[in-house]
């Protein structure tokens, strides 16, 4: 049994959605569509670099609309009475035996975790302690096309996370993630569509 899930995508058609949609559904995930900002309308990009892997690279639309539409979700989260839910983002696709692993790491995971990465990217080279199982805690992954979350850490993610200055995945890494209890699944239960992501 999962939590409550919210698939994050915009009010317009995208065949990538239509395909996690009929996805999650062969695969009996009960889930709710989450129609958040569109970089085709927010056309807001960042007059200011952040200059972490690539001089010079500059926020654009999209990363704007992809913090403010995980964002929006936080704050809608914050009203309902579940205490854990997953944030999956439009074009996630769950590996062979999701299931099994994804109980596998409930049955070790931490009661005090905040987050949890079902999916991530960029792990190898991170300080890694090894709780059980298949559950590890990485300091921190990337990618945010997976989490799960915790009611307990949305105070820290909606104070944390208003300043939007960089792709969410980084700002989380050096805003909201050294505050929370962050566990991660590996290998990662769920997927992007599409290219492979480094591990």
């Amino acid at each position: 049994m999962t939590p409550r899930v919210f698939v994050l995508t915009v009010d317009r058609e995208i065949q990538c959605f239509n395909e996690t949609a009929k996805h999650l559904d062969e695969m009996k995930i009960p889930w709710e569509r989450f129609n958040g900002f569109d970089n085709k309308i927010c056309r807001l990009n960042a007059k200011d670099t952040f200059d972490l892997d690539r001089a010079g690279e500059r926020l654009e639309a999209k990363h704007v609309a992809a913090t403010l539409s995980h964002y929006l979700v936080w704050k809608v989260m914050q009203y309902q009475p579940d205490d854990s839910f997953w944030v999956l983002e439009y074009d996630v696709r769950m590996v062979d035996g999701w299931k099994e692993q994804y109980e596998q790491a409930m049955s070790v995971m931490p009661d005090n975790v905040d987050i949890i990465f079902l999916g991530s990217c960029c792990t190898k080279g991170r300080a890694t302690t090894h709780i059980g199982e298949n559950v590890y805690e990485v300091k921190w992954p990337l990618c945010g096309h997976a989490q799960e979350i915790r009611r307990s850490a949305l105070p820290i993610l909606l104070k944390e996370q208003q300043k939007i200055c960089m792709p969410l995945d980084i700002a989380l890494y050096q805003q909201a993630f050294p505050k929370l209890k962050v566990m991660t699944i590996l290998p990662p239960i769920i997927v992007q569509a599409g290219p492979s992501l480094p591990p």
